[in-house]
């Protein structure tokens, strides 16, 4: 009786593990996604999260179609809406295209959601050409975090960043390919009242950042962790080697 209880417990368990339902689309768990092929920051999921532009941000070449070019000083976006709702202790996933165009020491403000720069609740997207590395910065506290997520860069090309929250672990993508891994046992609780915004960080108002100057495109917020094949598959629908380089030819 017991064997028979035993296997009774492992048919259901294969059983249920057997018909979950898979993600079987890119398009699965999309909570916002800005194409700006209208040189606009409209979200193209539907979902009303569309963002909006300041300080005269521009069009140009993006890696597919049209993408926003910033000016690193006054030019930034803000996505206020439901995308917001996503940064707590779920799980998300992040994925954009940017291409620097210029070199600086300072480290330039990408993506980010931090209403103060502290260490506080946060999460913030950095380029540090100086260094080679996209710093990335997922805080709950200055003691409670995601150590060692920031991934290296060998190029100033365009270059596609993906970010992933799973659970206690935190996975940084460069082209497709995962680069960083990291652990908290406790996890990580991000909730904060900033909007989502892209070369804003609060980091910018105090000097210790500025804006970024170059072309951001193809940004997509998930509510749910991609897998690396997911990632790599997103990633290969616009490969960098694909991209026009200059713009005016």
């Amino acid at each position: 009786m017991k064997w028979i209880s035993i296997f009774v417990l492992f048919f259901l368990a294969a059983f249920t593990l057997s018909t979950a339902l898979p993600y079987n689309s890119l398009e699965d768990g999309l909570v916002a996604h800005y194409s700006f092929n209208y040189c606009d920051a409209r979200d193209d999921s539907g979902n009303g999260s569309d963002g909006e532009l300041f300080g005269g941000v521009g069009c140009w070449c993006g890696i597919e179609d049209d993408g926003l070019l910033l000016d690193g000083a006054r030019a930034y976006i803000e996505f206020p809406g439901k995308v917001n709702r996503y940064f707590n202790t779920s799980d998300f996933t992040i994925s954009f295209y940017f291409k620097a165009e210029q070199y600086l020491v300072f480290q330039q403000s990408l993506l980010s959601k931090r209403e103060d720069c502290d260490e506080f609740n946060m999460f913030d997207l950095m380029l540090d050409l100086n260094g080679g590395e996209v710093n990335t910065s997922i805080h709950e506290t200055p003691e409670k975090y995601y150590a060692g997520l920031s991934p290296p860069l060998d190029t100033t090309g365009w270059i596609h960043f993906a970010l992933v929250r799973e659970g206690t672990r935190a996975y940084s993508f460069i082209n497709g390919e995962l680069h960083r891994r990291s652990f908290r046992c406790s996890g990580v609780d991000i909730s904060n009242h900033a909007i989502l915004s892209f070369s804003n960080s609060p980091c910018v108002h105090n000097g210790q950042a500025r804006r970024f100057k170059g072309v951001l495109d193809e940004l997509r917020v998930y509510s749910r962790a991609l897998s690396p094949e997911e990632v790599r598959k997103l990633y290969q629908e616009y490969p960098v080697e694909n991209a026009v380089m200059d713009c005016v030819t």
